[in-house]
C-alpha cells in the first residue's frame, strides 16, 4: 500500500516548529511565507504574537489555515536588549486545515511543544493522502520520534472508534487478487493464444 501517513504529520509538525520571529516553514520547497489575518497583535510581556480571524499561511503549493493562531516565543538578550527568542509552542484553533496538493490534515484544535516534539489534533481529526482517510478525536504525534497515537472519545462522529479506509496502489490489489501486475502479464501474442 502506498500510504505514508507519517509523512503529513512530520509536514504538519514542520509547520509548527517555525524558529526565532520568522514565520513557519508551511511547504518542504521553501520559498517566501505569505501570512494574512483580519488581526495581528503581539504582547512583549509574554512574547505572544496572535493572529485572528482567517488566518492563512502559505508557502510554495501548501497551506495552513485556522481561525486563530498563537505562538509563543522565550525572551532572549540580544547586545543587552531583550529579544524574542525560540518558539515555545504554536497553537492552531478553530477549522485547522494543512493542505499539500496530495495530503490533508483537519482538526478543531492543534498544538505544537517544542519541548517535547509533539503535536496534539484534537476534535473532529481527520487525515487524508490521496484516497486514503484516518479519522478518530484525538492525535498526538511525537514529530522527530516518528511515533503516532490516534484515538476517538465516545460519542463523537466515530463513535468512539478510529476508522480508516485504505486504497492499495494497482499492483498491491493485483497481487492480493492473485493476478499478475498489469505491467507483467503476458499478451496474447507472446503466448500465440
Amino acid at each position: 500500500m502506498k500510504i505514508q501517513f507519517a509523512h503529513v504529520l512530520a509536514a504538519a509538525g514542520a509547520v509548527l516548529a517555525a524558529a526565532g520571529q520568522a514565520p513557519a516553514q508551511v511547504s518542504t520547497q521553501g520559498g517566501p511565507v505569505m501570512v494574512g489575518a483580519d488581526t495581528w497583535h503581539a504582547d512583549s510581556n509574554t512574547h505572544t504574537q496572535y493572529y485572528d480571524g482567517r488566518v492563512e499561511v502559505t508557502q510554495a503549493d501548501s497551506r495552513l489555515r485556522a481561525d486563530h493562531i498563537t505562538i509563543t516565543q522565550s525572551a532572549t538578550t540580544h547586545s543587552g536588549n531583550e529579544g524574542w527568542g525560540d518558539v515555545i509552542s504554536i497553537e492552531a484553533t478553530g477549522n485547522v486545515y494543512y493542505v499539500t496538493p496530495t495530503e490533508t490534515v483537519k482538526g478543531d484544535n492543534a498544538i505544537y511543544t517544542k519541548a517535547d516534539d509533539t503535536m496534539i489534533i484534537t476534535g473532529d481529526v481527520i487525515l487524508e493522502q490521496d484516497q486514503n482517510v484516518m479519522s478518530g478525536t484525538r492525535l498526538v504525534a511525537q514529530i522527530g520520534a516518528g511515533q503516532t497515537h490516534f484515538d476517538a472519545a465516545p460519542g463523537g462522529k466515530t463513535n468512539g472508534r478510529v476508522k480508516g479506509v485504505f486504497y492499495p496502489d494497482s499492483q498491491s490489489a493485483a497481487k492480493a487478487a492473485g493476478a499478475p501486475p498489469p505491467s507483467v502479464r503476458p499478451s496474447t501474442a507472446a503466448t500465440g493464444h
